[in-house]
């Protein structure tokens, strides 16, 4: 609340505009003021139209870039700046978030299934046999859990191999726990490595997109394909269910959509969004590669 008391009483905004409109007030007067001297006898009124708007347009020029567009452009810089940190840190804490529940929590559960195999191996007593089976079926649910939510948060195979062993892995992932006929296609990344912000950002746009289509879309088929040319890598994600209107407010997923968008601006990519009600969704984002 400070912080906007602060910027309702900065008087910059307003002091822009003021300057902007007195120097236009001066400079149409003493354009009007020179004319008669600066046009040819007799001269018509569209001379003295064309005269007068090049004037105006030389004098404001400078003004405006200056204490408009100038401004603007540092602004456009900053937002661009903290959002590339924002993320940035988003992974690093989801790397290391990852790394915890892997080699903590997944390891003490894996120590905890083996124990429970063995002390099942050992029990005679039929009654306490069936217990410790179940408490054996608890702690691998547990334990799978873990590893599927470490997956989600920051998958090791990413780091290690590249971003297409790391989409195989979110596909089988996507197969196993839901009934969507999901289809990958990245032959053209085979034995590739991209720069780490774009197989993140690739990563992140496929994974919030897949997510949609489990969670909201109801589709039966959907896919996913990876393309690289002319120093270009685009992915594109399609499914068959029921659609959505863009525009409309509240329409499932758009704060990830706008996640997907700026992920790709920061990159100096293209995103698109082709969706409408009964007819599926399509989204496709592009990315230059240097080297």
């Amino acid at each position: 609340m400070a912080g906007q008391r602060a910027a309702d009483r900065c008087p910059y905004p307003a002091a822009v505009w003021w300057v902007v409109l007195a120097t236009a007030f001066l400079t149409e007067h003493a354009v009007m003021g020179v004319l008669p001297w600066l046009l040819p006898d007799p001269h018509g009124r569209f001379a003295e139209a064309t005269v007068d708007a090049l004037i105006l347009t030389a004098v404001l020029a400078p003004v405006v870039w200056w204490l408009v567009v100038r401004p603007l452009r540092e602004v456009i810089r900053l937002r661009a700046r903290f959002l590339t940190d924002l993320f940035a840190r988003v992974e690093a804490d989801r790397r290391h978030t990852a790394h915890d529940l892997h080699d903590g929590v997944g390891q003490s559960l894996s120590v905890l299934v083996s124990g429970l195999k063995t002390a099942h191996a050992l029990i005679a007593d039929p009654d306490l046999a069936r217990r410790c089976e179940h408490l054996l079926g608890v702690a691998q649910a547990a334990l799978k859990d873990v590893r599927r939510l470490s997956l989600g948060l920051r998958p090791s195979v990413l780091d290690d191999l590249g971003l297409a062993p790391a989409l195989e892995r979110l596909v089988a992932d996507v197969r196993e726990h839901h009934p969507v006929e999901l289809a990958l296609d990245a032959a053209g990344l085979a034995g590739v490595r991209l720069p780490g912000e774009v197989e993140t950002a690739l990563f992140r746009i496929v994974q919030e997109a897949v997510a949609n289509v489990v969670k909201h879309s109801g589709a039966r088929r959907a896919s996913v394909a990876v393309r690289r040319r002319d120093g270009v890598v685009s992915v594109a994600v399609a499914d068959d269910g029921r659609g959505f209107r863009p525009g409309a407010a509240g329409a499932a997923g758009h704060l990830g959509l706008t996640g997907m968008w700026e992920r790709v601006v920061l990159l100096g990519g293209r995103f698109s969004l082709d969706a409408a009600p009964g007819r599926g969704t399509r989204v496709w984002a592009a990315v230059p590669v240097r080297g």
